[in-house]
């Protein structure tokens, strides 16, 4: 599992070199660029797939709001902030009064605020690709301080990570070629002390561009 950060950062870090090699390559034939600034916003839906979150939490739902700009005709830069709340799955383990603050985080429901810079390729005008990077913080019900400090590979209280992700999907228009409904699959994963605990989840967000 461990080596699934250094592939996805590798990857996040080829998409950045290429965003800026575009960036400062004149375009000739490329349309004038559009300097206002665009928003989208959506619903998400993930399942973990990393073994111990698999074996306490179920799903999570989650809200997104993103800014972006088009720096090319194919390129967009951003910045999106996340909030995901994890649902703990039915029947857990009977806690006691002596059971560790480990044992009741494991057992609860916890969230994760992100804020993310952003960049999105457009394959055609249908089809995207998108990676993102930023700081997340864990907030965990059973005690806000402890985060995700129930996984052992943190080692102690954990609230501050590196939150990332990489999708791909496709928009459909609504009735005209400026808005559109995306729908996409998202890899995203929380990395902290080199461990990274990984999701996998369905987006839909509305892109408004006026």
């Amino acid at each position: 599992m461990k080596k699934i950060p250094i592939l996805f950062l590798n990857v996040l870090l080829m998409t950045v070199q290429s965003v800026v090699a575009q960036a400062i390559t004149p375009d000739s034939t490329s349309p004038k660029k559009d300097k206002k600034i665009h928003w989208e916003s959506g619903i998400n839906l993930s399942v973990p797939v990393h073994v111990q979150m698999y074996r306490s939490h179920r799903f999570e739902i989650g809200l997104n709001l993103r800014a972006w700009r088009k720096i090319s005709p194919k390129w967009d830069l951003g910045i999106k902030f996340d909030y995901d709340y994890w649902l703990v799955k039915k029947n857990p383990p009977v806690l006691t009064p002596e059971s560790s603050l480990s044992d009741r985080a494991l057992y609860s429901n916890f969230s994760i605020f992100s804020l993310k810079a952003n960049t999105q390729y457009s394959l055609t005008n249908k089809w995207y690709w998108g990676a993102e990077s930023g700081i997340g913080y864990a907030l965990s019900d059973a005690d806000g301080r402890f985060g995700l400090g129930f996984v052992s590979e943190f080692g102690g209280p954990q609230r501050f990570g590196i939150s990332s992700s990489f999708y791909i999907g496709r928009y459909f228009f609504l009735g005209n070629q400026k808005n559109k409904l995306g729908l996409s699959i998202d890899f995203t994963q929380y990395l902290a002390h080199g461990h990274a605990e990984n999701s996998l989840g369905l987006k839909v967000k509305y892109r408004f561009i006026h």
